[in-house]
Formats: C-alpha cells, sequence, structure tokens
C-alpha cells in the first residue's frame, strides 16, 4: 500500500509541476482537484490501487464514499478512471450512487483512446457505453433500482447507451435479459424520440429489434418527426434492396443468412401488430406533401389511435391544442382508454 502511495504522490507533484492543471485529463489530475476532505482524497488514492483493505479502513474511519465533488466527481466514477474493478464493485457493495451526472469542463475531458466521455452521464451510463466493462455495467445494475439513470441532455439512458454505435459491440440476449431483471424501462425514448428497438435496427440487429418487441418495447411510439419504428425499417428495407441491386453477386448469400430469417420474422411480427411494411413504403414516399394543410406524416398520425402513444404523446397532444380549434375533431378527440 506504501510504496503504491508514494508513486501516486511523486506522479502528482510532478504532473502539476510539468504542466498548468487546465491542460491535463482528468485521469491525470489528483485527487485534491475534485475533493477537498483530505479523508476522499486518500480513499481516492486507495481506489486508484485498488486496495480493498486500505478502503475499509478509511471508511471505517470517517470517508464519504457517496461524496460528490467538483464536476460530478465521485469516488465510484474515479474507480473507473483508473479501471480498478476490485475498487469499484466494494463501492457498489457500500450502497454508491450509480446515477449521479458527470460534467467536466473542456479542459479536462479525457482522451478518446481511454474513454467515451458523454457530458452529463453518469457512472452507470460510462461503463455500460464502454466495451471494456459491460461487467462493470451488470455488477452496477442491481443497485440501479429500476432508475433510468438517464442524461438529462441527450435522454439517453442505460440499455441506449450500451447500444450506442460509438462502441464495437455485438448483440447479447444474455444482457439484455439483465436490464429487464433490473426492472429498466425498455419504452424510454432519447431526446429525439427514438426507442432502442430503433437504436438496434441501425445496427441492422434484427433479431435485437424483435427481441425488445417481444419483451415489452412499444412499436407505437414516434419521434420527432413523427417517424414510427416501422418507417425505419421501410428505410432499412430500402436499403437491403439497393445493396442488393448493386451487388447481385451478394443475393445468394442474403437468401441463406440467419440475417434475412431474422429480417422476414421482424416484418412478420411488426405486420401481426398493425404495421404493414408496404404502408409504411408508401408514407415514406409522401412525407414531403402537405394533406389538409398538414404535412402528411402529421396528417398520418391524426387518423391514428396511437397518436399520443410514448413518452412524447403530450407534447404532441399541445401541439394539437393549440394548432386547431377546441371544437375540432383533433381537439376534441380522445384516446380509445380515456373515452367513457
Amino acid at each position: 500500500m506504501h510504496f503504491c502511495l508514494l508513486q501516486l504522490v511523486v506522479l502528482s507533484v510532478i504532473t502539476l509541476s510539468a504542466v498548468d492543471e487546465v491542460h491535463v485529463p482528468v485521469h491525470r489530475q489528483p485527487p485534491s482537484l475534485f475533493f477537498s476532505g483530505e479523508a476522499e482524497q486518500q480513499l481516492c488514492l486507495a481506489i486508484q490501487c485498488g486496495d480493498v483493505s486500505w478502503m475499509q479502513s478509511l471508511l471505517a474511519a470517517g470517508a464519504d464514499p457517496n461524496a460528490v465533488g467538483r464536476h460530478g466527481m465521485t469516488p465510484l466514477f474515479w474507480s473507473y478512471l483508473h479501471l480498478q474493478e476490485s475498487s469499484f464493485r466494494f463501492l457498489l457493495s457500500v450502497g454508491c450512487d450509480v446515477t449521479v451526472p458527470v460534467s467536466l469542463p473542456p479542459e479536462l475531458w479525457p482522451d478518446r483512446r481511454q474513454m467515451d466521455y458523454c457530458e452529463g452521464d453518469s457512472i452507470l451510463l460510462f461503463v455500460a457505453r464502454d466495451a471494456r466493462t459491460v461487467s462493470w455495467m451488470l455488477a452496477a445494475l442491481p443497485y440501479a433500482n429500476g432508475v433510468r439513470s438517464r442524461n438529462e441532455r441527450t435522454g439517453v439512458d442505460v440499455v441506449q447507451a450500451y447500444m450506442s454505435r460509438w462502441i464495437d459491440n455485438r448483440w447479447r440476449p444474455d444482457v439484455a435479459e439483465e436490464f429487464v431483471k433490473a426492472g429498466i424501462d425498455l419504452n424510454a425514448l432519447d431526446n429525439r424520440g427514438e426507442s432502442v428497438a430503433v437504436l438496434a435496427l441501425s445496427h441492422s440487429w434484427y433479431d435485437a429489434v424483435l427481441w425488445f418487441l417481444e419483451h415489452g418495447t412499444s412499436p407505437d411510439t414516434y419521434n420527432r418527426e413523427h417517424w414510427q419504428l416501422i418507417h425505419h425499417v421501410a428505410m432499412e428495407y430500402r436499403v437491403i434492396q439497393g445493396r442488393l441491386k448493386a451487388f447481385p453477386e451478394s443475393q445468394q448469400e442474403w437468401e441463406a443468412s440467419d440475417r434475412k430469417r431474422a429480417w422476414e420474422q421482424l416484418v412478420r411480427h411488426l405486420r401481426e401488430r398493425g404495421y404493414p411494411l408496404t404502408e409504411a413504403l408508401i408514407d415514406l414516399e409522401r412525407r414531403q406533401q402537405l394533406v389538409d394543410e398538414l404535412p402528411y406524416l402529421v396528417w398520418r398520425r391524426l387518423q391514428r389511435d396511437d397518436r399520443y402513444c410514448g413518452e412524447n404523446g403530450g407534447e404532441f397532444r399541445e401541439y394539437v391544442k393549440r394548432r386547431f380549434p377546441e371544437d375540432h375533431p383533433y381537439a376534441t378527440w380522445l384516446p380509445p382508454e380515456e373515452r367513457k
């Protein structure tokens, strides 16, 4: 322990004397930049060493494992910065909050080779987004108690962070099952109004889209452009057909692939739930048109019983109230569940 501490102290002194702190990324900063209390500074050094016994003695002496320092820094986040999984798991076991948002100033942003930093993420989202720390995320999920730990700036939650396109990841239904066990909301939408099913589709993970639909993700919700999942599927269909047309030699491989079978199952599932691909393709063709002086997709939404579905359904309802007279049929319409 003492040798590790000496190394850390020397490194901190050299770092601060060699370069102004504003030019040093977060993982090379000393704990004192974030925590004013000496006990919490010592705790960070113990965390950085991965010395659980030292951490236990510091907690017994009064160090606060849930301390929130400058820029949202916490001991739990400190363990992730230094990739100390044993420290991370110990801090989880003593009840550390996994939902505290981190907001670093630009001069402290980490190198992208070290981590994928996203302003306002909590530690739960950081370990979900990082391909190196999937096991950390799985360890943290039971401590989330169903809390979405949503980034208020981006709307991204833990499932969407895990499914992020910025990491080299693959579809793992075993991990998805853990989201269900933890009570994570699979119907959460990001700030664009997109569901995790749409994110899975962006990876062309057709089996993942179907899995989410079968485990509670709704196809009814709309994004900010009034697209539903089926419209994204229709756009994917265009991409598939365009690729096969451009590379006809790939047709045989596609026909024999598991991906094609998963695609057909997804399209069939949506059709059986009232979302036929053929109608969605027509919607895409007409989306630039006006109907009754309304953009086509807005008009289409107003014809449907699911028009107010999802987290942003209330916003669309308010738009309808502002847009039309109070006695207009669109303004007086009620969802089936609200009718007497």
